[in-house]
């Protein structure tokens, strides 16, 4: 794909969940016949991203949030560096359950979103992971390919006991340890983002840490920033006339336990 000139590019999405990266430290957390509750509980929280290292070594540092939570996963994350403007992110949400190398994980949305591609927006629809876990502490770190692959680290934010997430036609919206998350889109149009918030009644005030949307056609990045929205519970009313509507649990790829 053609990239900007002068800008700092950043591996997309796919790139990132295809790499390898061997060798960590601390001992896998595996799901055995007697280990399932233990890795589950392991990475259950919410969590803030420390590091992100690809297959040969490199460290692509980023800002962004990843949120387990009852067989539950949602992630948004914009990379480092500036101009913030050309910077990719990446958002994804749906189940995981315990299996393989600790966690198996299917990502549907799987969104990409890249200021200095020809292909702005790109949702690679459902990604099967097979994911090693480490926990030390309020530490946390996830390995892809089953622990030869690119690997996440992160730093605990709270226990997200009280995270209620909503499910949405193409993503998830969460309210958890008072902050938001949200991912939603398709290869038309995405809006994600997360950071802090403060609601009174249907009145929802978020302050944005990080947000990228796209029209398909280009992306906006956000950050340090403040949005006012409602929320009602059955409806997400941003500004610019998005809404974005929450269907059923049980009709969503969130409430599948794979086997």
């Amino acid at each position: 794909m053609k990239k900007r000139r002068g800008h700092r590019q950043t591996p997309t999405l796919p790139a990132l969940c295809l790499a390898l990266f061997a060798c960590l430290l601390q001992p896998a957390v595996r799901a055995a016949d007697d280990g399932t509750e233990s890795v589950m509980q392991a990475v259950e929280g919410l969590w803030a991203y420390t590091d992100l290292v690809t297959r040969d070594g490199q460290s692509l540092p980023l800002t962004g949030i990843f949120l387990f939570k009852d067989g539950t996963f949602v992630q948004q994350s914009i990379f480092n560096g500036e101009p913030f403007e050309a910077q990719g992110a990446m958002a994804h949400a749906g189940p995981y359950w315990p299996g393989g190398a600790g966690l198996r994980m299917t990502s549907d949305p799987t969104l990409s979103l890249d200021p200095g591609s020809e292909t702005p927006l790109t949702s690679i629809g459902v990604l099967e992971h097979d994911i090693a876990v480490r926990r030390d502490g309020g530490e946390l770190v996830i390995q892809f390919g089953g622990g030869t692959s690119t690997v996440q680290t992160f730093r605990r934010l709270g226990d997200a006991a009280d995270a209620a997430l909503y499910p949405l036609e193409d993503g998830v919206f969460a309210l958890v340890d008072g902050y938001f998350i949200l991912v939603s889109g398709n290869a038309q149009h995405a809006v994600t983002g997360y950071g802090s918030y403060e609601r009174d009644g249907d009145a929802l005030t978020l302050a944005i840490t990080r947000w990228a949307e796209s029209d398909g056609e280009q992306v906006t990045n956000r950050r340090n920033t403040t949005l006012v929205a409602t929320f009602d519970g059955a409806t997400l009313a941003l500004p610019g006339g998005q809404r974005l509507a929450v269907v059923a649990a049980e009709a969503t790829a969130l409430s599948q336990r794979r086997e």
